[in-house]
């Protein structure tokens, strides 16, 4: 049996107390957009003008606890794809740093950070 997708409201109300409340309100609604599309393609920035390109996608993400397998490309690098899993809502954080508009965005500082050093709390203690 498949579970229909909530509303946009239930949403809000399910994933609003890990990311960030009211607050956020309109960063949320698009981050929940973009949980949606189950992918996304970015650019990361590097030293001397130079990018990677990115590809990340996702599956299992529903409720805020669940957890959402992950998977990292770099279509430029074939040889490198991180596997992960995460929270759904942890996913959804970044997400909302997306950028709103137009071109190739690129994730959070705090996404990559997790990404090499395994959680945000190591970075505090590094």
């Amino acid at each position: 049996m498949t579970l229909p997708i909530p509303s946009e409201a239930a949403q809000l109300a399910l994933f609003a107390p890990y990311c960030g409340g009211l607050s956020r309100q309109a960063d949320l609604q698009r981050a929940l957009r973009l949980l949606a599309q189950r992918s996304l393609q970015g650019e990361r920035p590097l030293q001397g003008g130079r990018v990677h390109s990115f590809t990340l996608s996702w599956q299992g993400a529903r409720s805020p606890l669940e957890m959402c397998s992950c998977q990292l490309c770099f279509p430029d690098i074939q040889a490198l794809t991180y596997t992960f899993e995460v929270s759904t809502h942890q996913l959804v954080d970044w997400l909302m740093d997306w950028p709103e508009f137009g071109g190739q965005g690129d994730l959070p500082n705090r996404f990559w950070k997790w990404l090499l050093l395994g959680s945000e709390e190591s970075v505090g203690d590094a």
